[in-house]
């Protein structure tokens, strides 16, 4: 009789799944999209007060290819999406985005045929945090809600 008799079916993929999982939800590389006073929020959350490191956010990256999650702070005017879905599509799988703000998840007060009222209609949010601006404990927990989803996620089903 094998070991793989002894184990229940499916038992080294779930453990794996989970092994993956932890690295993941703990080494998370956050590319900043910070287009308005979002952004000022978003630096105090990386500052040492709030310190979002101690959550495995601690390496921003400015290079979409070296980055898995994308947090969208700010208004996004028509003109700077096509950037935004270049940046998305040159993420390396699997990735996240977190919309920070009303201006980024429904465009805020400026209803405006300039500004785009809600990024969810280009590319696919994860997080909402909601705020104008969202304080930093604000961010903080829709990085938790964030690093929950990814501790949820099973590799085998991945494409």
């Amino acid at each position: 009789m094998g070991l793989e008799s002894k184990l229940p079916s499916g038992f080294m993929t779930t453990q794996a799944d989970k092994l993956i999982n932890w690295s993941r939800k703990n080494s998370m590389w956050p590319m900043p999209f910070g287009t308005a006073c979002c952004a000022i929020e978003l630096m105090s959350t990386l500052a040492s007060r709030y310190d979002l490191a101690r959550f495995g956010m601690e390496r921003l990256s400015f290079s979409p290819r070296q980055s898995d999650v994308m947090i969208v702070a700010g208004r996004v005017a028509i003109k700077m999406m096509p950037v935004l879905i270049r940046i998305w599509q040159q993420m390396p799988e699997p990735k996240w985005c977190v919309s920070m703000g009303a201006c980024a998840s429904t465009g805020g007060v400026f209803n405006t045929y300039t500004l785009i009222q809600g990024i969810d209609q280009f590319i696919p949010v994860s997080v909402y945090v909601p705020g104008c601006p969202p304080c930093p404990e604000a961010l903080i927990d829709g990085m938790m809600k964030l690093q929950k989803l990814v501790e949820k996620d099973s590799v085998k089903y991945r494409s």
